[in-house]
């Protein structure tokens, strides 16, 4: 009962991140808009990290993606040190729907365990689980806000880039 509600959970949060993803222009993806410490690439590779990061502890896999993710997008990392070992957005793609498959392969047994030492007042595996979707379905909300104001400041570029200013009349006219 418990691996079915984390799983439907998970379904619901990578469907979210999925749709922003899949409905993002490519431009905006690496602007840092005002306000904010990252951009929309950080974002989707920081999901993908915290998830690698549970997967590894829960499933036993290798850490050889988490160890990536982590460098690039980790907490107290920035899109400033971003650089061509950074992993682009079509293999975040690609993992976005991969963890939610590995996912699946949870345990009611293995989410019972207790944690090697508490996390913030988690002592489960199946408490810490949630944690990890809930930490995600926060950051689906950053990535709808930052790709809201960037539409916005993205199609007011295109506007202003479209309007000619003329003299004679001490205003500006749409081209």
């Amino acid at each position: 009962m418990q691996k079915e509600l984390l799983t439907f959970q998970l379904k619901t949060v990578r469907g979210w991140i999925k749709y922003h993803l899949e409905d993002t222009d490519d431009d905006l993806m690496d602007i840092v808009p005002a306000g904010f410490n990252n951009n929309l690439h950080w974002q989707f590779g920081h999901v993908i990290a915290n998830m690698e990061s549970e997967l590894v502890r829960l499933l036993g896999k290798s850490d050889d993606v988490e160890k990536r993710f982590k460098e690039h997008f980790g907490t107290g990392t920035s899109p400033d040190d971003f650089n061509d070992e950074t992993p682009s957005i079509d293999e975040i793609k690609i993992l976005l729907d991969q963890q939610q498959e590995e996912y699946g392969s949870l345990t009611e047994d293995g989410l019972k365990e207790n944690l090697a030492e508490p996390f913030m007042g988690m002592k489960t595996s199946y408490e810490l689980a949630g944690f990890v979707i809930l930490h995600e379905s926060l950051h689906a909300g950053k990535i709808q806000e930052m790709k809201r104001l960037l539409e916005n400041q993205y199609q007011f570029t295109n506007v202003m880039n479209h309007l000619h200013y003329d003299n004679n009349i001490n205003g500006a006219i749409i081209m």
